[in-house]
């Protein structure tokens, strides 16, 4: 007869039991990490994916890698929010972002990764800077990140880098370089096709396209005779839209653009459709700065069509949205929107609303001068910008003049109506005491005649 020998003490029990969860434990979060990381190609992809069609569902994507307790995953999805908060006119959250990718990014361990990252993290630093408008810092950003993709020899991020310094290019007034540039890395993508896949290369055909098309544009309004450019630019916009299928924000950007080139066309009516389009989808997918400058834009095509009113309506919504929107291009957006209300109030012979927009030009221009030429501003308006501000201090002055005289007419009528006011009272006032004095000497006089005859008639 055998002995059933125990070998598990209640101590050793215990023991055995606390050891099994610290395994379990050990393994769900091993498991939990393996699932993130699985998934953080994924991820993304989708970031990525979205980055350009819907602000909305890449955050998504971003905020759920977010949860991630890995340092380059985190880096990853702060860097990609900051350009997503930035694109919501939320600064503050944006720069807190930025700030969060790069302590991430430094308690990465020295790697080919940590190498990786800083690119991406500089790189989506340096597209947002761009969206403010600081493009000298978003070039040194670029730069960065170029050299960091340029040592791992990374060559789909050096062709995402060297293709937004392209279109920053054209946003400092370089166009002939942007265009060069862009045309490259078109036939480069295109030869080398078996490096990207079906999205990476619709995506980049999409960017590159918008790129070209809208360095055509402000090339040709630094060039207004060379009315030829306004076909390369149509062309190049056109391409986006068809490329630009899954990308929502470059189809809205390229028909926002298409809408400019129907109206240096003078072709009004398309013009106008095209922008009402615009509007309908930034509207719908929340997109501010397009539509302050869709309204701005629709504005501009009822006034150079002279519907003046329809013009001042969406005038004043582009002004409305403007205002409470931190993006230099719907500062500068306002600033003109001022200066055709102006104009247009001029026309319709109102001096009082023409004088007040004036005013509100100058004093705004004056606030954003050093802003604009500090970032050498060009893209589309800051020449322009230079030439309203003498036309406008003309207007100012002109209308400072006539509004003087027509106040000192006003006081005068006003003087006037007191004064000839005042003389009917004095006026009434002394008839009715002479009239008092009559009717007191009158009735004296019966009062004496009457005493008269009655002392006649008693004697």
């Amino acid at each position: 007869m055998f002995r059933i020998f125990t070998p598990f003490s209640k101590t050793n029990l215990i023991t055995l039991i606390i050891c099994g969860l610290s395994l379990f434990s050990t393994a769900f979060s091993q498991q939990k990490n393996t699932v993130i990381e699985d998934d953080y190609e994924t991820l993304q992809g989708k970031i990525r994916l979205y980055f350009n069609s819907s602000v909305d569902r890449s955050m998504m994507y971003a905020q759920q890698m977010a949860k991630s307790t890995n340092y380059k995953h985190l880096a990853f999805a702060n860097s990609a929010m900051t350009v997503f908060f930035q694109a919501k006119g939320n600064i503050k959250e944006s720069q807190k972002r930025y700030k969060a990718a790069i302590f991430y990014l430094e308690k990465m361990p020295e790697s080919r990764d940590k190498v990786q990252m800083k690119s991406y993290v500089y790189n989506y630093g340096a597209i947002t800077e761009s969206n403010r408008g600081n493009y000298s810092k978003a070039l040194e950003n670029y730069h960065i990140a170029l050299k960091y993709a340029d040592q791992i020899h990374d060559i789909k991020q050096l062709v995402k880098i060297r293709g937004n310094i392209a279109i920053l290019n054209e946003a400092v007034g370089n166009y002939k370089l942007s265009i060069k540039n862009l045309k490259y890395l078109i036939n480069f993508i295109n030869e080398n096709k078996d490096i990207f896949t079906k999205t990476e290369l619709l995506n980049h055909k999409s960017n590159f396209n918008r790129g070209l098309g809208s360095a055509y544009e402000s090339y040709f309004m630094k060039n207004l005779s060379k009315r030829y450019l306004l076909d390369s630019t149509e062309h190049y916009y056109k391409k986006t839209v068809f490329y630009s299928q899954n990308f929502l924000e470059n189809k809205i950007v390229a028909k926002l653009s298409l809408g400019n080139v129907y109206n240096w066309k003078y072709d009004f009516k398309n013009a106008e459709k095209t922008y009402l389009d615009v509007v309908f989808l930034a509207q719908k997918n929340n997109q501010i700065s397009t539509l302050s400058i869709a309204n701005y834009n629709l504005a501009d095509v009822y006034y150079s069509s002279k519907q003046y009113n329809k013009a001042l309506i969406f005038y004043k919504k582009s002004d409305s949205i403007a205002e409470i929107s931190g993006n230099p291009l719907n500062t500068i957006d306002y600033l003109k929107s001022n200066f055709y209300q102006a104009k247009i109030y001029t026309i319709l012979n109102k001096p009082d609303l023409a004088y007040k927009h004036s005013k509100i030009y100058l004093e705004n221009y004056e606030k954003y001068e050093a802003k604009l030429s500090e970032e050498a501003l060009e893209v589309n308006y800051k020449q322009g910008v230079k030439d309203l501000t003498a036309e406008m201090l003309s207007m100012e002055k002109k209308y400072e003049e006539k509004l003087f005289l027509r106040r000192v007419l006003y006081v005068f009528y006003i003087l006037l109506f007191i004064g000839v006011l005042f003389f009917v009272i004095k006026s009434r006032i002394l008839k009715s005491k002479a009239e008092k004095e009559i009717s007191s000497l009158v009735e004296k006089s019966t009062v004496k005649k009457l005493h008269t005859e009655l002392t006649e008639i008693a004697n």
